[in-house]
């Protein structure tokens, strides 16, 4: 609306939006540049046009997830439990196109690993803004889907470095935060964790809470010739009192089927400023046939509502993650796992 007045000259007024449904469009959604373009056209032509961009169009003049790089150290004990925990993160800003940053911190750049639910009596996370040419904007679970997969993915290593079952390391840190347990315990228990597995598969898990959910995720993953494969997710959400299950199970599959499609192939690449990819040939996502089974599990203890579009997606990179070291002894600290 203010876009369209900006433009015409015309009062709020006097302009009708119609707003239409839109599947898929996350964050990108809220951009208004398609709506500008459609209104100088407009102006210029004098008559009602439709303007619609190709894939390629989008894809190429995109509004992008952040990067971001993390550094990490810790301290153990003689037990193996950490006593220190200090997370660096360095990230493109989203939130500074809106005015100044409080203490030049941009919040969704640090969410979920601020606000860390594992019991460390020493925390510490800081926050370096690089400046970079490329435009960003939220992607599905925002700042969430960078720092669970890298704070889960350091909480694994941790435990094998400590000589600690992941789940069990995970049980003893969250002691004091029930509902991040009770979506644990479910996944692994209908995971199968504990028990045994087949020969070349390996089980990973990670836990995660944003936007008023708690989620927590179980893959059984083998290594395969061209990467990993993942043939089963167990996913345990609680969402507070839930409303409609068939939707909150929709939502939980698109999430892990997005995660895990960003996970293992999704990244822009870019050439003299321009980016590589221009459509879904050369920006793999999953097909049906890699496709994991994926069972939902929903705790309903009637808390407060919580959302459910976007807590479906942060954990499934970790919890995959997490089951290649357990079959390689090798960690993933770079996404996307099949670069190059």
């Amino acid at each position: 609306m203010q876009a369209a007045a900006r433009i015409t000259g015309l009062a709020p007024e006097q302009i009708t939006l119609h707003t239409l449904f839109l599947g898929g469009g996350f964050g990108r959604r809220s951009q208004t540049d398609f709506v500008e373009d459609a209104v100088h056209v407009s102006k210029l032509l004098g008559k009602p046009v439709k303007v619609v961009y190709t894939r390629e169009d989008d894809m190429r003049a995109g509004w992008y997830r952040p990067v971001a790089y993390n550094e990490f150290a810790a301290g153990l004990d003689a037990a193996g439990w950490p006593v220190a925990w200090e997370h660096r993160i360095a990230s493109a800003s989203i939130t500074e196109q809106f005015g100044p940053l409080e203490d030049g911190i941009d919040t969704s750049s640090v969410e979920g690993a601020s606000n860390l639910p594992y019991r460390v009596a020493n925390l510490r996370v800081t926050y370096a803004r690089p400046q970079l040419p490329i435009t960003t904007w939220w992607w599905r679970s925002v700042g969430s889907s960078q720092n669970a997969y890298v704070t889960e993915c350091f909480l694994d290593e941790l435990a094998r470095a400590g000589g600690h079952d992941p789940l069990a390391y995970r049980q003893r840190l969250l002691q004091d935060q029930p509902r991040h347990l009770r979506v644990l315990n479910a996944a692994a228990e209908k995971i199968g964790w504990g028990g045994a597995v087949p020969e070349g598969h390996a089980l990973g898990i990670a836990v995660h809470a944003c936007f008023g959910s708690w989620v927590a995720q179980a893959a059984d993953v083998t290594m395969e010739r061209d990467g990993p494969r993942v043939h089963r997710v167990v996913c345990a959400v609680d969402c507070g009192q839930a409303i409609n299950p068939d939707t909150i199970a929709a939502q939980m599959d698109s999430g892990v089927i997005y995660g895990l499609s960003a996970a293992l192939w999704g990244q822009i690449t870019l050439d003299g400023g321009r980016p590589q990819q221009t459509n879904f040939h050369n920006y793999r996502v999953l097909r049906m046939r890699e496709t994991p089974r994926i069972e939902t599990y929903i705790l309903n203890a009637g808390d407060a509502h919580g959302g459910i579009g976007e807590p479906g997606t942060p954990c499934i990179a970790p919890a995959v993650c997490n089951a290649i070291l357990a079959l390689t002894g090798n960690p993933v600290r770079k996404l996307p796992i099949n670069a190059g």
